[in-house]
């Protein structure tokens, strides 16, 4: 049995559509059709993103979710200081599980399933909040030693308190993943995604085409799955969602397996920026089968992260 709802359109926060699983349908461990098209399995024997610390800075997340809770470290809540960072509205929780929910048997598998989430909320039930909030969770995640800060959030409008602490972050080694928008091709990124120090993500289908619903602009970064993905939500619950906002923790996760395969094999290579991170990604891509948007920046980025490609690393 499904129930169907679909998000708001004027933030990056929500996805457009909501499919909550309920009764059977979940049995043994489900392996989400990103995982499976891109064969992330394959990569597991070389990294699970072990060592590497991810703030996902969003609407908190369900810490007791038997799918994520031996992944968490300290978080905070911004919304009700005295409490812990628990989730009303499920939007952090499945981006959490896309990320790094366990290869244990049970639920869904994430990207990378050896992650440390650091679980910030930023966000209410309603999924409102304000740059503010958001611009003090990347400093307290950036003083307590994330190496990448998730933000599936976003607004048309550009804040200067919010790139300082993006700008903070970077300095302290913390760099900023952000969802590109549900905008769809009349609207421009969303911001924090459109300023340069981040890495800026919007999303392709099951059939590997261009997501209606992603913005556009010579900001984009990378394209990846961002519909119908199978995740987590509060509850021990699972649900599918599609939008920009499940597109970028499919890179967040990607970008952990790459940061922790670096570290373990002390390569010398350098993950310290958006672009560092950028120059190694885009040598994974591919572009978009149509032609009105293949090799167009503006839609597709530097393509389509085909994580397929990383092949080990051997070219690292």
């Amino acid at each position: 049995m499904a129930k169907r709802t679909h998000g708001k359109n004027n933030c990056g926060l929500f996805p457009y559509i909501k499919e909550e699983l309920y009764g059977d349908f979940l049995s043994g461990q489900n392996i989400p059709w990103s995982i499976q098209k891109f064969q992330i399995d394959q990569l597991w024997n070389a990294s699970k993103g072990d060592g590497v610390k991810v703030a996902v800075i969003d609407s908190g997340c369900d810490l007791n979710h038997e799918d994520l809770k031996e992944n968490f470290i300290q978080g905070k809540n911004f919304v009700e200081l005295n409490k812990d960072p628990m989730d009303e509205n499920s939007h952090g929780t499945h981006v959490a599980g896309t990320i790094c929910a366990e290869n244990n048997n049970l639920g869904v598998v994430g990207i990378a399933p050896d992650v440390q989430i650091m679980p910030i909320k930023v966000f209410g039930a309603d999924g409102r909040g304000d740059n503010r909030t958001v611009a003090n969770a990347i400093v307290w995640a950036a003083d307590h030693g994330a190496d990448i800060l998730c933000m599936s959030l976003g607004s048309p409008h550009q804040s200067s308190e919010l790139e300082s602490a993006i700008n903070y972050a970077l300095k302290k080694g913390a760099v900023s993943f952000c969802a590109a928008g549900n905008g769809g091709e009349s609207s421009s990124i969303y911001y924090p995604a459109r300023y340069e120090q981040t890495v800026s993500t919007g999303a392709i289908d099951d059939k590997m085409n261009r997501a209606y619903f992603t913005c556009k602009g010579d900001q984009l970064d990378f394209l990846a799955p961002g519909f119908n993905i199978l995740s987590t939500v509060p509850g021990n619950k699972y649900a599918l969602m599609s939008g920009t906002s499940m597109a970028n923790p499919f890179v967040v996760g990607c970008a952990s397996l790459l940061l922790s395969y670096v570290r373990k094999n002390k390569l010398n290579i350098k993950l310290k920026t958006a672009n560092d991170y950028i120059e190694v990604l885009q040598k994974y891509t591919f572009n978009l089968a149509n032609p009105n948007y293949s090799g167009h920046k503006e839609y597709e980025g530097n393509g389509v992260l085909d994580p397929r490609k990383f092949n080990g690393w051997q070219d690292l």
